[in-house]
């Protein structure tokens, strides 16, 4: 009896309910643990993983580290695909400054011309025309559309951020507009006075083309200070596009007319036919015209055409 029962107790210590891992069952032995228990015949079955994935998973690993490397150096590069581009910083002072710092010459020596032209004989009703036509379109409004170039080197001496460039910009242009009005108002009055015909000549037909200009370009130049305002009636970026366009057709004619103005009675009257007074005016006022007008139609080119190195 006693080996019986020593053999009882072994074989009952050695022996377990086994299982097949594969169907999901699980094996109890004597001490009421549960054991995992595998067919010694069949060794266990590792996870089988492709090698087409562990290659993906590392790529793509690789993939994620050098960005985030690449966006440490330089964070903004990788993303200017994502965002639009900014306002292109101010170019380096070069050969367009010095351009620029001739246009400020030559919008004085015209202005000057004029005024000593105004008070070398005696003063006329008519004269305010010439007076006022001078200081409000060539000296303000030139230097107020001048003022807002990144090529302007008065900006940038001074330093000024875009917002006070702005601000002088239509400080200026407002208070030449309104000079402007009045100088049309007096030769309106002038015309009618003596029985002339209005709008004979072509200095008279493109200051009329650059005065009606005016209108839908302060009209636009106001709602752009209002923009964050008005963009539920109007899209910033339309707006801003008829005040340029508005502005530059402005720009364009009125300065036609400056260049016509040194052919009118007035002027060889006033100045004697004094053929080097006469080349100092029509020089002067046709560089302040075409180089006031580059900047905008080399902005346009780039815009419509797509040319980087205009």
């Amino acid at each position: 009896m006693a080996g019986l029962h020593q053999k009882y107790v072994q074989h009952d210590k050695s022996t377990e309910i086994a299982i097949d891992t594969e169907s999901g069952a699980e094996s109890l032995g004597n001490d009421n643990s549960i054991v995992s228990t595998h067919s010694s015949k069949e060794p266990p079955k590792p996870h089988s993983v492709s090698v087409d994935s562990r290659s993906r998973c590392c790529e793509q690993v690789i993939e994620m580290t050098v960005t985030e490397e690449k966006k440490r150096e330089n964070p903004t590069k990788l993303d200017d695909k994502k965002f639009k581009k900014g306002p292109r910083p101010a170019p380096p002072p070069g050969l367009k400054d010095d351009l620029t710092t001739i246009a400020h010459i030559c919008v004085v020596l015209y202005t000057g011309l004029i005024l000593y032209l105004c008070f070398s004989r005696p003063f006329e009703f008519f004269t305010w025309h010439p007076l006022l036509l001078s200081i409000g379109w060539m000296l303000l409004l030139t230097e107020g559309v001048l003022f807002i170039s990144k090529e302007n080197p008065i900006g940038r001496r001074l330093r000024l951020n875009h917002t006070l460039k702005l601000r002088y910009h239509w400080i200026a242009v407002t208070i030449s507009l309104v000079l402007v009005a009045i100088g049309f108002i007096v030769i309106i009055i002038n015309k009618n006075n003596k029985n002339k015909e209005h709008f004979k000549t072509w200095h008279a037909i493109f200051g009329l083309i650059a005065l009606i200009g005016c209108v839908p370009a302060v009209l636009n130049g106001i709602a752009a200070l209002f923009d964050v305002e008005l963009k539920n009636y109007i899209k910033p970026a339309l707006n801003k596009a008829i005040h340029v366009a508005s502005g530059k057709l402005s720009v364009i004619f009125g300065g036609l007319a400056l260049i016509l103005g040194v052919y009118t009675n007035w002027f060889v009257k006033a100045s004697g036919n004094n053929k080097y007074l006469f080349l100092l005016g029509f020089i002067t006022s046709l560089y302040v015209t075409v180089w006031t007008v580059q900047r905008p139609m080399r902005k346009t080119l780039r815009k419509f055409f797509k040319f980087e190195n205009v």
